[in-house]
């Protein structure tokens, strides 16, 4: 019975410790960060075709959160989810301008490269990709719009400002490139969306605690 007791005893000891050892390496964040998508345009293809089409998205800013797990002295794994509201608007030169406005939400993984740095200052660049959730609320101008799912590819850079043991300050410059959403809109009576790919900077400020 002593036996058995003292067993179990190492076995959780050393289960904590794992623990442990697994949260040492695990940093959390949270903050805003900024969406500023590019507008996309359709040029005319020919006299056939003499219609330019544009696409564009309103700025605005979310809120970020983060997990970042270190496992080697260069190398990081991030995970990041951000969500914020904004707009698309489309137009070509013979309808009116359409609009939906979308709850959106972005999960994106990435791979952290950590650059030479100081004990106060640790820059990085990262790259990676996730997906962009589009989710249309009640506010539009056009029929019934759908929910749209875009991948998207993410690349940048960023510093964590160190403040103390375990806080540190963090301001990152993301980079996405993803398809424009149509949701579900593409039909000779409502057409909407140029089909393009967009480029959104993000740039965000986090307050990080590293455990």
């Amino acid at each position: 019975m002593k036996l058995k007791l003292l067993l179990i005893t190492v076995l959780a000891l050393g289960g904590m410790a794992h623990a442990q050892g697994f949260a040492s390496h695990l940093a959390i964040g949270a903050g805003f960060e900024g969406i500023f998508p590019a507008a996309t345009v359709t040029k005319p293809t020919s006299n056939l075709n003499p219609v330019a089409t544009t696409q564009w998205t309103t700025n605005s800013v979310g809120a970020v959160a983060d997990a970042r797990y270190d496992f080697g002295h260069h190398s990081a794994l991030d995970l990041s989810l951000t969500v914020n509201r904004n707009t698309e608007a489309f137009q070509d030169q013979n309808v009116a301008i359409t609009r939906v406005q979308t709850n959106n939400a972005e999960v994106i993984g990435t791979y952290i490269f950590r650059l030479p740095s100081t004990e106060k200052v640790k820059p990085y660049a990262l790259l990676g990709g996730g997906m962009i959730r589009f989710s249309p609320n009640s506010n539009f101008t056009t029929q019934i719009p759908s929910a749209d799912i875009k991948p998207a590819f993410a690349y940048g850079f960023g510093f964590d400002f160190k403040t103390s043991e375990r806080w540190a300050v963090r301001l990152q410059l993301r980079d996405l490139i993803h398809g424009d959403p149509d949701f579900k809109l593409l039909t000779a009576a409502q057409p909407f969306g140029t089909g393009l790919k967009t480029h959104v900077p993000e740039p965000s400020i986090q307050l990080v605690y590293h455990f």
